[in-house]
């Protein structure tokens, strides 16, 4: 699986309610489509990812073409603005997203310009494959 390092240009956390429920729905949908490997989970998690992309973008008041990620950590929405352009090709994923506890260890209270492991869905999806669906998606997207 390839991975990358991008740096992380801004961090919110928010605690709507409404919005902790979206991101632990996307989240589980994301479980099922590693689990299920189905290309309509696929259609739908990457028209989930990019609505909650520009949820993110509203939520936080940023303009900006930039990845936004987000997930739950201890009640609270997490939201990370990413130094990479969102080009619309394949979800990008935190590839090993650390917890508070990790960052209070290491003596940070906070992500911003740190550096972060990132991997493209379909690539996460490519190193698992072993029932031929990367090749099954890359024909449907031809």
């Amino acid at each position: 699986m390839k991975t990358f390092q991008v740096t992380i240009t801004n961090e919110w956390f928010n605690a709507n309610e409404e919005l902790i429920a979206v991101v632990q729905q996307l989240y589980d949908l994301r479980t099922a489509l590693l689990k299920t490997k189905s290309l309509e989970g696929y259609k739908a998690y990457c028209n989930c990812y990019a609505k909650i992309n520009a949820l993110l973008r509203k939520i936080t008041k940023t303009e900006t073409a930039n990845v936004m990620l987000c997930k739950v950590e201890r009640g609270i929405c997490w939201i990370l603005e990413l130094n990479y352009l969102e080009d619309g090709d394949s979800p990008i994923e935190i590839y090993d997203w650390p917890s508070i506890e990790e960052l209070n260890e290491e003596g940070l209270d906070t992500l911003k310009g740190e550096n972060i492991t990132v991997v493209r869905l379909d690539e996460e999806l490519e190193d698992n494959d072993e029932e031929g669906f990367i090749e099954e998606l890359a024909d449907e997207f031809e």
